[in-house]
């Protein structure tokens, strides 16, 4: 769905690639966007999606938001003078080819290995004035659109506050779409692999999951509310 628009005359102008190859040979490009010029000074922006294969909401997530950043649109012009966005639309291509929901072509969680994976595999990120770094996922159980922060036992009320604020400012612009209520912002032990958490640990205080729910929102006018709970795949 986005590998089309990545060769485009229209689009060039903003990418840079950097290939990894996967265990099956299939290409990750990591993209650099930003507003021309120099960079020096300009804080990074980390993006990525799909590293559960099953979640395809998180690509079309992706694909608007890329579609928005790219467009001339004042804010996004002022995004591109502002800050670099480093973006990686699929994490996990093997695992979109063959048909899996959540495994590589390994077998494996890639969202439970983050802590001991991407450090040596993209050593460049850890270089990077990271500023917010936002994972996009699709969820099968609850509605809307929603994040997962983290929150530490011995965080500072300012320091907790501070985690909310990008969630807030969403559900503030896009209240037909964004649940505040829904953001949650424990740091579980079974998430301590996440990206999300792995990146916070690293010193990212601005760390998020992005959740696009299969089944849609149920916020704004005139759309049908939920009835009963969803069924867990």
């Amino acid at each position: 769905m986005l590998r089309p628009d990545l060769y485009t005359a229209k689009h060039t102008q903003w990418f840079y690639f950097r290939v990894q190859n996967t265990l099956a040979g299939n290409t990750v490009p990591l993209l650099t966007i930003t507003g021309p010029g120099s960079t020096a000074g300009k804080r990074t922006v980390v993006l990525s999606a799909r590293v559960h294969p099953g979640e395809s909401g998180g690509s079309w997530a992706m694909r608007g938001f890329l579609d928005f950043l790219l467009s001339p649109h004042e804010d996004a012009q002022l995004l591109r003078r502002l800050f670099v966005f480093k973006v990686v639309p699929m994490l996990n291509p093997d695992g979109v080819v063959v048909g899996n929901s959540r495994c590589s072509l390994a077998g494996r969680d890639p969202n439970r290995a983050y802590g001991k994976a991407l450090p040596g595999s993209f050593p460049g990120v850890w270089h990077l004035r990271v500023v917010l770094y936002c994972d996009f996922h699709g969820h099968s159980r609850k509605n809307n659109v929603f994040m997962y922060g983290c929150d530490g036992s011995r965080d500072s009320t300012r320091t907790r506050l501070r985690q909310r604020v990008f969630p807030l400012m969403l559900s503030k612009n896009a209240p037909d779409k964004f649940s505040f209520s829904s953001c949650k912002f424990q740091v579980q032990k079974s998430k301590e692999g996440t990206g999300r958490v792995s990146m916070w640990r690293l010193g990212v205080s601005h760390s998020y999951t992005l959740e696009v729910a299969f089944s849609g929102s149920t916020l704004g006018e005139g759309l049908p509310q939920p009835r009963g709970q969803s069924v867990p795949p």
